[in-house]
């Protein structure tokens, strides 16, 4: 009788990764080998997924573009047919069988905000930083760096939970200086599906050393970034102390600047940036001056 093909072909998908699983045929078939291609829809560029026997469960297979459209299918090879040495007929396989579509999610947007840090304690042996939840809601877990510049000791959270809005680090000794970053994990599997880390937060045990967005001696002494996230439209709010020339500039993940412009500045002045033809994710927005550069996350749903 004709090969069976695996049935029941389902997937747990991520931004970038996909998770494959199909079940043997039923019955009384032997499958000792299957394979599946995977193709984006519309496209005749297939990857291949190479199974194990008895193992069609969470395969893996990395590097796929977020929110978008694939397929996929797959081919058995059955038990059979055995030569002299107990080994089957590599012909006694079935067809492709039909494709099975799914959408990859769309880029992590669980970027926490308004990072600030305080002395843990009346000793200053403790530092705790604070954020607050991101916007489109709570991560599935967040990862934190905390880098003593003072000892050179790196201290590394990859899997506080998306509840947390604060952590403490017990220790340390006053004066010593500080700075953290903190990005949000939207899977499991948070390496592959979370942001990009926020620029630093730095911090004095004892002292007030702050980050470059709030230098007492910046020549911008407030930037606000609204909506964020935003479906397109971002409205960059500058105030200058001082007339001057500045350059605004977005870079996409993949590091190409896709919109870079000077412009004069004084009080107040509101830059409408219009990324509404790129599609969704986590874009890079610098602000240079002469003498600075401060960077900030844009999120486009």
């Amino acid at each position: 009788p004709a090969c069976a093909n695996l049935t029941d072909l389902s997937v747990n998908s991520e931004a970038n990764l996909v998770y494959f699983n199909a079940n043997r045929p039923s019955g009384e078939w032997g499958v000792w080998q299957a394979k599946g291609k995977i193709r984006e829809v519309g496209s005749n560029n297939y990857r291949y997924l190479a199974t194990t026997e008895d193992s069609y469960t969470n395969q893996i297979k990395y590097n796929f573009t977020p929110s978008t459209d694939y397929e996929w299918h797959t081919k058995a090879w059955c038990t059979g047919n055995v030569d002299e040495d107990g080994n089957s007929d590599p012909q006694y396989h079935s067809g492709w069988g039909e494709f099975s579509a799914f959408t990859t999610q769309d880029p992590c947007d669980k970027l926490p905000t308004n990072l600030s840090t305080s002395s843990g304690n009346n000793a200053n042996t403790a530092i705790t930083m604070s954020w607050d939840t991101p916007i489109s809601g709570q991560p599935h877990h967040y990862f934190l760096e905390l880098t003593n510049e003072t000892t050179g000791q790196v201290f590394s959270w990859n899997n506080l939970a998306g509840s947390s809005t604060s952590k403490t680090k017990y220790g340390q000794s006053s004066g010593d200086q500080f700075k953290w970053r903190i990005r949000g994990a939207c899977g499991e599997n948070g390496t592959s599906w979370a942001t990009s880390f926020t620029g630093y937060e730095y911090y004095t045990l004892g002292g007030d050393r702050l980050g470059n967005d709030s230098q007492s001696n910046s020549q911008l002494t407030n930037i606000s970034v609204y909506p964020n996230p935003s479906r397109g439209e971002f409205n960059i709010e500058i105030l200058s102390r001082d007339s001057q020339e500045i350059e605004i500039g977005v870079v996409n993940s993949m590091g190409q600047k896709i919109y870079n412009e000077r412009v004069e500045v004084e009080g107040i002045h509101i830059q409408n940036i219009d990324l509404s033809n790129y599609s969704r994710g986590i874009y890079n927005l610098s602000i240079k001056t002469d003498s600075e550069t401060t960077n900030h996350r844009l999120i486009l749903q």
